[in-house]
């Protein structure tokens, strides 16, 4: 069912290791969770990826973004609000109706705004 969701939180630049290319980032956090090999629905690593971190990672211009101090709450009327801190990060307030977008949609949308 369809509805209005509201999300607050923030985001952080994913470092690659040394040498790490984003291939191997993401088989890495696909075998921490038991993910070894591409399923039949999966274009390539990137793919399987986004689909099993749909709400923690978000990949920007070969850029990783990683969602902490994530928190859910109820309301109605969108609201998109992304600002970088001091730090680094990036907090974020998303509010939208889940029945025409996502929150991936929503962030990846407010990080192609911004000029980091």
């Amino acid at each position: 069912m369809s509805r209005t969701e509201l999300h607050i939180g923030k985001l952080r630049k994913v470092e690659l290791k040394s040498e790490q290319s984003l291939e191997d980032f993401y088989k890495e956090k696909l075998r921490e969770v038991g993910i070894t090999e591409l399923r039949s629905c999966d274009n390539d690593w990137e793919d399987c990826f986004r689909d099993k971190f749909r709400e923690k990672y978000f990949i920007v211009n070969n850029i990783i973004w990683e969602v902490f101090d994530h928190t859910e709450k109820d309301d109605s009327d969108d609201i998109y609000d992304l600002k970088p801190n001091e730090d680094g990060t990036l907090s974020f307030i998303i509010k939208f109706y889940n029945g025409g977008t996502c929150l991936s949609e929503c962030i990846e949308e407010e990080l192609e705004k911004i000029k980091i």
